[in-house]
């Protein structure tokens, strides 16, 4: 097996656009690839992918990954991640995108499978990808399993080197409908505030690094601002990305010089949270000779429910346990959308509970609209020990066993297939889900071994 494939395969993905929802082009690119190969293979509804490579008595083996993306990208960027492909480059040891997000997060664990399926590896494989992890996990969901014959998965979507994951959290899409009632104003003026340059990232790795929520620094400031009407505020894009941008328009009575000397000192006390977070504003003398706002009172109430929302860590036992995102905040859409993550059922109906109290408090509806299942497998289970042997051989040393803040794909499986073991592995992958994603080369090569190594112990 070259040790440099999974790296060609992985650019030659990178070309293919696979935003979540929009998978049927590398859905078809991967059954180009079975079909040019002779491998038998099953494209279902959702453009879910199982390839089968099997060898006269070799038990064989689930290897998975999913095909999606997180699509990110600079603000000013011009690109369609709908047909547009990632411009991937390398830099000091890493692979990069330029203005992107760089897809690592999971086309890297696509190509190793990719790169083991064209092997001449004589050991029996069933290869699983599937689509929209990043957002409903649909594909695990629905996925039919029920001709795979292998009880042991290695799992190819984690984010550090040199770990054997041997457990992941739950996670719940909740969405809180919120009631705030717009009305017809004529305004004299009219002020939007942009706010940029929060470090972001993914609401499982990054919950708990201080990484904060533009939501609810944003309302910060406004609140500062005294009586205003609001006309607009959105912040965050997904339940799964911690947001780091937000812009807020309203009406105010108080001069731009004001609000801009607000501004520049409650930016100046954050810097030294967050080094790059800033506060652009701007004035529209109100051109638009009518506009819908929701009243002073009902901006206060708006306001107060996001500074007073408790987002970040909820538990802890030496690592995050339990966890709630406020992904996405929608004024227009009259909606707060929040990632839950919890790896304990006790935790899990804490939180949840935390949650309808909130909502009922602000007079929202608190809706669950999805949920993904959390996996667990033992240290000493058979898996996990050939896992273990195979880094020992490769690297002398014993790899880190661990469970993650997470949520991936294997809890599905875990629950389809009976007695099924379960690990992941990875190479090391820097800022997933962010425009500086990055994943480091050598990693990739000795993830490689790693999983070859493995392999060949069945």
């Amino acid at each position: 097996m070259m040790q440099d494939k999974t790296i060609e395969f992985f650019k030659e993905l990178s070309k293919i656009p696979r935003e979540s929802g929009n998978e049927k082009q590398i859905s078809d690119y991967i059954c180009n690839f079975a079909k040019s190969r002779n491998l038998e293979y099953i494209q279902d509804k959702y453009n879910n992918v199982i390839i089968k490579k099997y060898v006269k008595n070799s038990a064989p083996i689930i290897l998975q990954a999913h095909l999606d993306m997180v699509c990110e990208k600079e603000e000013n960027l011009e690109f369609n991640f709908q047909k547009d492909s990632i411009e991937v480059y390398e830099e000091n040891g890493f692979l990069k995108a330029k203005g992107t997000t760089l897809g690592a997060d999971n086309g890297i664990g696509v190509a190793q499978i990719l790169n083991i399926l064209d092997s001449d590896l004589n050991i029996s494989i069933e290869a699983i990808f599937t689509v929209s992890e990043e957002t409903t996990m649909i594909g695990a969901e629905n996925i039919d399993v029920s001709t795979l014959k292998g009880r042991e998965m290695i799992n190819l979507d984690g984010f550090e080197s040199d770990t054997i994951i041997t457990e992941s959290a739950s996670f719940f899409d909740i969405v809180l409908e919120t009631n705030f009632k717009f009305k017809k104003s004529n305004p004299e003026k009219v002020y939007t505030i942009n706010l940029s340059g929060m470090l972001g990232g993914h609401s499982g790795f990054e919950i708990n690094n201080n990484r904060g929520n533009s939501s609810i620094e944003l309302a910060s400031l406004i609140k500062k601002l005294g009586n205003v009407q609001l006309i607009e505020f959105i912040s965050g894009t997904k339940f799964n990305v911690i947001p780091s941008s937000g812009k807020c328009t309203f009406s105010s009575d108080m001069e731009f010089k004001k609000i801009r000397d607000i501004i520049n000192k409650f930016q100046k006390q954050k810097q030294e949270e967050y080094n790059n977070l800033e506060f652009k504003i701007t004035l529209d003398k109100s051109s638009i000779e009518e506009i819908k706002c929701i009243s002073i009172e009902e901006s206060k109430r708006f306001l107060n429910s996001i500074t007073s929302f408790r987002h970040g860590v909820f538990f802890m036992d030496r690592q995050v346990t339990t966890s709630q995102n406020l992904g996405i905040v929608n004024l227009r859409e009259n909606v707060f959308k929040i990632g839950v993550r919890s790896s304990r059922k006790n935790e899990e109906k804490i939180i949840l509970d935390y949650l309808k109290t909130f909502s009922a408090e602000n007079n929202f509806t608190f809706n669950i609209i999805g949920s993904q299942p959390g996996f667990e497998t033992k240290e000493d289970s058979f898996l996990i020990q050939k896992l273990v042997r195979a880094y020992e051989k490769i690297e002398n040393k014993i790899p880190d066993l661990k469970s993650v803040h997470i949520t991936v794909e294997a809890g599905f499986f875990e629950n389809k297939l009976p007695g099924l073991q379960v690990a992941i592995i990875s190479p090391k992958i820097l800022g997933a889900h962010t425009i500086n994603e990055m994943v480091d080369i050598k990693s990739v090569n000795k993830c490689d071994m790693w999983l070859l190594e493995t392999l060949k112990q069945i």
